[in-house]
C-alpha cells in the first residue's frame, strides 16, 4: 500500500492480472467485476509486459469495498476458468488523471461516426460525423464496444419514423450528440447522475447540437419530463444488462408503434435474458451488432 495518507488521496486505482493466453474478449467477467455504474468508473485492459496475461485496470473517486471487489472476482474465475492474481487497491496522487485519461485516448471509427478527444487536432475523416467528446467523469468516449456498437446501430438504422428520440443513461452525451447530428432530430438526454447531465449538456454545446439536445436527471422514467413526451420513435439506452430487463415494460409502453429501441452495456451472455425480457412485452430483435464479449441489440415492434 502506499505511504501517501488515504485522507489526501485524489481517487483509487484497481488492478490485477488474469494468466490467459489468447484475446481477452472471453475474460469479460473480469471487466464486469470492475464495472461501478454508480461511479462510471473508466476500465482498461492490456497485455502484462511481465508475462503471457492480461492486467486489467480501473480509476475511481472512491475507495472500493475490497471485500467485495475479490467476491466479484472470484465468481468472474469461476466463469472462465481462470484466476487474477496481484491485485492492487492503491489511492492515487494528485494528478490530473481526466487528462491523462485524454491524452491517451485515441480516436474511434464507429460506421459513420469519428469520435476524438479536444486533445485530438486534425479533420473529420470525409463521409463521417465528427464527435468531439471528453468523457470527464461521465461514462463514453466511444471506446468501449458497447459504445461503439451503439455508434454502429445508429449508423445503420433508416431515420427514426414520428415522435421524439430519448438517450436513457446518456452518460456522457455521446450517443444523443450522435442521432441529433445524423437527423437533425432533438433528443432528449436522461442521467441518474447530476455530473453526467452536466457533462452531456457541455458536449452538445460543443459539438454544435446544444439547441437539439436537452438533458434532464433521472432514474428509468421517474422524471415527469420523460413521461410526458412520448411516444418515441428512437430510445437509446446504453446502461447494464439487469436494469434494461426491469425497464421492458417502461420501453415498450413509451416507445411509438414502429418505434425502435438501441440496447447495450450487456455481455454476450446475458443476450438471451435481454431479448426475452422485450420479447415478452412484444419488442422482439430486429438487428445486433456483437463486438468482442459485448452485444448492442435493437429491438422493435414494426
Amino acid at each position: 500500500m502506499s505511504s501517501r495518507p488515504e485522507a489526501e488521496a485524489q481517487g483509487w486505482s484497481i488492478e490485477f492480472v488474469v494468466d490467459a493466453d489468447g484475446e481477452a474478449g472471453g475474460l469479460a467477467p473480469f471487466e464486469a467485476a470492475l464495472d461501478d455504474p454508480a461511479e462510471r468508473a473508466a476500465v482498461s485492459r492490456f497485455r502484462d509486459g511481465e508475462g503471457q496475461g492480461w492486467r486489467f485496470r480501473s480509476v475511481r473517486a472512491s475507495r472500493p469495498d475490497e471485500a467485495q471487489l475479490r467476491s466479484r472476482l472470484a465468481i468472474a474465475a469461476a466463469v472462465t476458468g481462470v484466476q487474477a492474481s496481484s491485485l492492487s487497491v492503491l489511492p492515487l496522487p494528485a494528478v490530473d488523471w481526466i487528462a491523462e485519461v485524454n491524452r491517451l485516448t485515441p480516436p474511434v471509427s464507429a460506421g459513420r461516426f469519428f469520435v476524438r478527444g479536444s486533445h485530438v487536432t486534425g479533420d473529420t475523416p470525409p463521409g463521417r460525423i465528427g464527435i468531439v467528446l471528453d468523457a470527464g467523469r461521465a461514462f463514453g468516449t466511444g471506446s468501449h464496444e458497447s459504445t461503439r456498437g451503439c455508434l454502429l446501430a445508429l449508423g445503420a438504422m433508416p431515420p427514426p419514423g414520428d415522435g421524439r428520440i430519448l438517450d436513457l443513461g446518456t452518460g456522457s452525451g455521446i450517443l444523443a450528440i450522435a442521432a441529433s447530428k445524423l437527423w437533425r432530430r432533438p433528443v432528449l438526454a436522461a442521467d441518474i447522475d447530476p455530473v453526467s447531465v452536466e457533462t452531456a449538456r457541455e458536449n452538445a454545446t460543443r459539438n454544435g447540437v446544444g439547441a437539439l439536445v436537452e438533458t434532464c436527471r433521472s432514474r428509468g422514467f421517474s422524471n415527469p419530463r420523460l413521461r410526458a413526451r412520448p411516444p418515441y420513435a428512437l430510445i437509446l439506452a446504453n446502461i447494464l444488462a439487469d436494469p434494461l430487463i426491469r425497464l421492458a415494460p417502461a420501453v415498450a409502453r413509451y416507445l411509438y408503434r414502429d418505434g425502435r429501441a438501441v440496447l447495450s452495456g450487456l455481455l454476450r451472455e446475458q443476450e438471451a435474458d435481454v431479448a426475452a425480457a422485450y420479447e415478452s412485452v412484444g419488442l422482439p430483435i430486429r438487428d445486433r451488432h456483437p463486438i468482442d464479449a459485448w452485444t448492442t441489440l435493437v429491438v422493435g415492434r414494426g
